[in-house]
């Protein structure tokens, strides 16, 4: 428990740290661009926000305990990490510079009708010079939408600018942080993410999406089979993202930003009791926002009850309220790109091809694509019409309808196997089984679950009965 408490407290003075700065560099603005209201109305303080030392509200919510410990400033039981930051220098901001922009009355005999009799909060502010004031908080006047205030100790009522009290009106769980999880920093969310699982929602099975940037050779070498692929993506079989559907899906999880909270300090049991033992969707992605940064790690879980969506953010024992996230209608088959295999010709050493009974044996040779020569079968072959049948058999692309329940049996009508110059790396096979009327099942690497045009076959057929006359080999299917 001891370490736990030290490990807050720094996390506190870092944080406090922040604050300061942050609020230096507003105070220095403010210092700058003084509020005139020497023609207008009543200036009760003139301080920079930094010189507000305590703020302690009193209103229909509950009270609300903010003070500067020497190091940063605590808000009341909010952990430092949870803290709102604009939301605490904005009060803190309109604490500094207290002004009114008219007086409502000199010395009102009812205090009623300002809604002061009883008060929506009461405002104690100290200073760094020891000096304090206390703001009494009443109705919106109708007319210009400001606010009624009194200061205690002076019989006068005064008018405020509405947008200068709206922060001794909240609750205290409006000085909760209501961004679930960063802004996008970098271009791109694909470049910022690095490792995405999505599980549940309305996918069958856990799907994973993988940065290949991220100097895992596996990941690399995996994604060989894909060609120039920058992600890719793990379920039930492995292809290359779709990159315009992983932005749209993947950005989602970015910039997420609650609308209220149940509540913080959650204990793990308490979440669970709520109803995210049973979450919606639940997902985890590594994110490197930005150049020179660590990488940071996010697991959230999603929450439907009746109509309202719940997030949870890590282990930081908040419940957000949030709108309904984009990514909780992922789709899988349309993370997957069209493609299943498109390995570059410079990785490949070998194809082995059967179909109709007969095997071709392809072997290429040559450091350079200038170089590159084949033999098929042991007979040299022309590069230029090997490179034509190349471009079709990587060329082979699904419909996007997932198959369900398929099993196929007796031999492929086609198996193509692709061997790569990196040894470690395993081939890669597809093979072609019959399917529902002119399409075909496709099978890659033992993996079941997608389809394509049976003309992809034909195509295939007719190259190899042509490959060793001039006659032309068709590619379009």
């Amino acid at each position: 428990m001891a370490r736990r408490q030290q490990t807050s407290e720094v996390r506190l003075v870092l944080i406090a740290a922040t604050v300061v700065a942050v609020l230096a560099a507003a105070a220095v603005v403010l210092l700058l661009s003084p509020t005139d209201v020497a023609n207008s109305g009543v200036s009760f303080k003139t301080a920079e926000p930094v010189d507000v030392v305590r703020v302690f509200i009193s209103n229909e919510y509950g009270t609300v305990d903010i003070s500067f410990t020497g190091e940063g400033y605590v808000v009341d039981d909010i952990p430092a990490e949870l803290v709102d930051m604009e939301e605490l220098i904005d009060l803190l901001t309109n604490c500094g510079m207290v002004y009114a922009v008219r007086t409502a009355a000199a010395a009102p005999r009812d205090l009623e009708s300002y809604g002061l009799a009883e008060p929506a909060a009461r405002v104690e502010i100290t200073y760094a010079d020891e000096s304090a004031l206390t703001l009494i908080i009443g109705n919106i006047e109708r007319v210009t939408g400001n606010t009624y205030f009194s200061v205690e100790g002076d019989p006068a009522v005064y008018l405020m600018e509405s947008e200068h009290s709206t922060g001794f009106l909240l609750p205290k769980k409006a000085y909760v942080e209501d961004l679930v999880t960063p802004e996008l920093v970098l271009s791109s969310p694909l470049s910022a993410l690095l490792d995405v699982t999505f599980i549940g929602g309305q996918l069958a099975e856990p799907v994973t999406v993988e940065a290949v940037a991220t100097k895992d050779p596996e990941v690399a070498r995996t994604a060989i089979s894909f060609g120039t692929a920058t992600h890719i993506v793990r379920g039930k079989g492995v292809y290359e993202l779709d990159q315009t559907y992983g932005v749209e899906m993947m950005g989602a999880l970015l910039g997420i930003s609650s609308y209220d909270i149940v509540g913080y300090q959650f204990t793990q049991e308490e979440i669970m009791a709520f109803g995210f033992d049973r979450p919606t969707m639940q997902v985890e992605f590594d994110l490197k926002n930005g150049v020179d940064v660590q990488v940071e790690h996010y697991a959230l879980a999603v929450l439907k009850e009746d109509d309202t969506w719940y997030m949870t953010s890590n282990d930081n024992g908040v419940i957000y309220v949030v709108q309904e996230p984009a990514f909780l209608q992922l789709e899988y088959s349309k993370l997957l790109v069209r493609w299943f295999l498109s390995p570059m010709l410079m990785d490949v050493r070998a194809i082995e091809l059967t179909t109709e009974g007969k095997e071709y044996d392809f072997v290429i040779t040559g450091a350079t694509n200038a170089e590159k020569q084949v033999t098929c079968n042991g007979k040299e072959l022309d590069i230029e019409r090997f490179r034509t049948l190349y471009g079709l058999l990587t060329n082979a692309a699904h419909d996007g309808r997932l198959l369900t329940n398929v099993v196929v049996k007796g031999a492929p009508l086609l198996r193509l196997t692709y061997h790569y110059l990196d040894e470690q790396k395993q081939p890669d096979v597809m093979e072609l089984y019959p399917g529902d009327a002119r399409r075909v099942t496709v099978r890659v690497n033992g993996v079941t679950e997608l389809a394509m045009r049976e003309m992809y076959l034909i195509r295939v057929q007719e190259a190899l009965s042509v490959l060793w006359t001039e006659d032309p080999i068709e590619t379009d299917w």
